[in-house]
């Protein structure tokens, strides 16, 4: 097929030249870029609950995560970081791509020899998670398209088309491209191509460098090893190329340029992966033929998995001493002197605008991301027809139970009239908050993969996300009116409806507001289920018909001003009973005195609920920024513009010396 790499697994080497196409930003106009960095530590706080060392008699009161790293990474090349799970592989690869770090970080990061402070190879970088989570409702061409739309301001259609594209065509998505990305419950791509799609989202903006936290996670050896080749082609167009990677098959272990081995946070070894063997043999470790060079650093450098352990030494104790002097090792290497000689004379060229990851403008991504909500929503069963249904159903059963309520007797009619008005505020508010919670509980995951990406930022997403759902609220309270409110026989003029439905409706925006705010406060959807029962049932008890409020102890009795069913009750009760005599008997206005409802009548209830979906609204958005924010609102030390005039300015001095160019 034209304009396609074909990569076979038989073909393990991916020259530049055998692949033409018309158009090809990723792989053209990256421009080259060092990373280096020199005595890297980062440490986290272990709070109260402090280890101690028995052996040693030492309180410990931090853990080290990274432990004096120094090393390279250069542009044309793929490096892969690798060591067993718990040496700090995805640490590093968060500190070094400018992640949120919560922990203590010392030491020096440059790109080009320019000073990276607080995370400034954000501005530069694209990140791949492992967890590479999408709207399932949203096809891949439709997911690369809106990546694309988001970083470049102004583009035209037919520079659009031509990145969607390549970006399709490179990674082998031709045939995927109209599918959608699908979940659980309703599948979509494969887990190969789901994962091509998270790289053909960073592919189609143009940057210098890439970093991937274990891009083969989940997938079978072929997918793994074609992912791998297409990463070696991008860095083999001149970017660098960093991912994280467990213990990789040997063809794909040959793909690599560069290896980094970490151990306990400690560097064992950093260089060449093809001097990675002939290190190790001349330390002690000689890797046997035919034996995949990974799988040995594993089992039988690492771990020395055929060396006894003294009883009195814990496998800990003999991991990290182990370490230490692997560590020790390399540092005594003619390879080490040489990285550490490399890191003291960098490529200094020059980083251009062209470098930096672009984001469109706050309107401009608020327009994009109405859109992509309009059709999540339209596309998403749960989110629509299920609301639908519900209200139809439900309105039904009202209208059925209470059906023709006002030709009863004087106590059955009222007996009827409270019992159809209350859990009239109970159906519009428990469903809705419930469904509300389950599909904002899913999309947060793709929320806070995009956020971290920088694709946008969280007002205009929040914004959009609440403009298009407004609309859905609405509908629902309508139909069930529409269905229930004649059949129950209430008052029969328009405004008396139409003052039914509006309560309705503003009951249905709190019950929604309260959905998100409450997916807010657990990262577990399981956790938030279990909690929001809580927070409906105390409006519900405070909602004026199960407890008459006017009698309650003033110390609790206060509660009922913050139940938005108190309100759309009293809404609704007022406007059925006020005013309402038989035989020039005032019955209806006995009874909302009787009710003990407060002074409070149609207007101001629904003033009060307008209030309280507003406050609701506003926690979510702060409850979406910390949980968005890893738990901690913080303040960037350094602004962007600083970042950025840094890298664009000169070579840090200890390197102004050395101003020539090595590529």
């Amino acid at each position: 097929m034209e304009d396609t790499i074909s990569i076979s697994q038989d073909v393990p080497d991916l020259e530049l030249g055998s692949y033409q196409t018309e158009y090809s930003p990723s792989l053209v106009e990256a421009n080259p870029a060092e990373i280096t960095f020199e005595n890297l530590v980062y440490s986290i706080q272990l709070g109260n609950n402090k280890k101690i060392n028995f052996r040693k008699g030492k309180t410990i009161s931090e853990k080290v995560i990274i432990d004096n790293i120094t090393g390279s990474l250069r542009p044309g090349r793929l490096t892969a970081i690798m060591g067993p799970s718990g040496s700090g592989k995805t640490s590093l690869l968060n500190l070094l791509s400018g992640r949120n770090i919560t922990g203590k970080v010392s030491g020096n990061i440059w790109l080009n020899g320019r000073p990276c402070e607080d995370g400034a190879l954000s501005l530069v970088s694209r990140f791949i998670s492992q967890d590479d989570v999408m709207l399932p409702t949203m096809t891949v061409s439709e997911i690369i398209e809106m990546a694309i739309r988001f970083r470049v301001e102004g583009i035209g259609e037919e520079e659009l088309e031509s990145r969607k594209k390549h970006a399709i065509n490179t990674l082998e998505l031709e045939k995927c491209q109209n599918t959608r990305i699908g979940d659980s419950m309703d599948k979509g791509v494969s887990g190969g191509e789901r994962k091509r799609t998270a790289i053909a989202m960073e592919m189609a903006t143009n940057s210098s460098v890439l970093f991937l936290d274990e891009p083969t996670s989940g997938l079978d050896i072929y997918t793994s090893l074609l992912v791998i080749k297409l990463l070696k082609k991008i860095a083999q167009s001149g970017q660098t190329v960093i991912t994280v990677i467990h213990q990789p098959s040997s063809d794909i272990f040959n793909l690599f340029d560069d290896v980094v081995l970490l151990s306990q946070g400690k560097t064992v070894y950093f260089g060449p992966q093809d001097q990675i063997v002939p290190y190790f043999s001349k330390i002690g470790y000689k890797c046997p033929n035919y034996t995949n060079p990974a799988d040995f650093m594993f089992t039988d450098v690492l771990n020395e998995s055929g060396k006894d352990i003294s009883p009195r030494t814990s496998k800990l104790e003999f991991q990290k001493e182990l370490s230490q002097r692997l560590s020790e090792e390399w540092n005594k290497s003619e390879l080490a002197n040489s990285l550490r000689s490399r890191v003291q004379n960098p490529n200094t060229s020059v980083i251009n605008e062209s470098s930096f990851i672009d984001t469109i403008n706050s309107f401009s991504q608020f327009k994009l991301l109405s859109q992509r909500a309009f059709k999540n929503m339209a596309r998403n069963k749960l989110m629509v027809r299920i609301r639908v249904a519900q209200s139809i159903i439900i309105g039904l059963i009202f209208g059925i139970v209470f059906y023709d309520s006002r030709n009863k007797s004087l106590e059955v009619k009222i007996q009827n009239f409270m019992g159809a008005l209350f859990f009239s505020c109970i159906s519009q508010f428990l469903p809705v908050a419930v469904n509300v919670l389950s599909t904002f509980s899913t999309e947060l995951h793709v929320v806070q993969r995009e956020l971290q990406s920088e694709y946008y930022s969280l007002f205009p997403y929040f914004s959009a996300k609440v403009l298009v759902e407004i609309p859905l609220q609405i509908i629902g309270p309508i139909i069930f009116t529409s269905i229930s409110y004649y059949m129950i026989g209430f008052r029969s003029e328009f405004r008396y409806f139409a003052i039914h439905a509006c309560g309705l409706i503003l009951l249905s925006l709190n019950a929604f507001a309260l959905g998100i705010f409450t997916s807010t406060l657990f990262k577990s959807i399981t956790v938030a289920l279990s909690f929001l029962p809580m927070l409906v049932v105390i409006p519900m008890i405070f909602g004026g018909f199960i407890v008459n409020t006017g009698s309650m102890l003033g110390w609790i009795g206060w509660l009922q001003w913050t139940s938005p069913i108190k309100y759309a009750f009293t809404m609704l009760t007022t406007n059925q009973l006020s005013g309402f005599t038989i035989d020039g008997e005032p019955v209806g206005d006995e009874k909302l005195e009787s009710l003990s409802l407060g002074r409070f009548k149609i207007v101001g209830c629904a003033l009060f609920l307008l209030l309280l979906f507003i406050i609701m609204i506003v926690a979510s958005y702060f409850g979406l920024l910390r949980i968005t924010s890893n738990g901690k609102l913080r303040t960037k030390t350094t602004s962007t513009k600083k970042k950025k005039s840094i890298l664009l300015g000169n070579p840090d001095e200890r390197f102004i010396k050395n101003h020539s160019n090595k590529f």
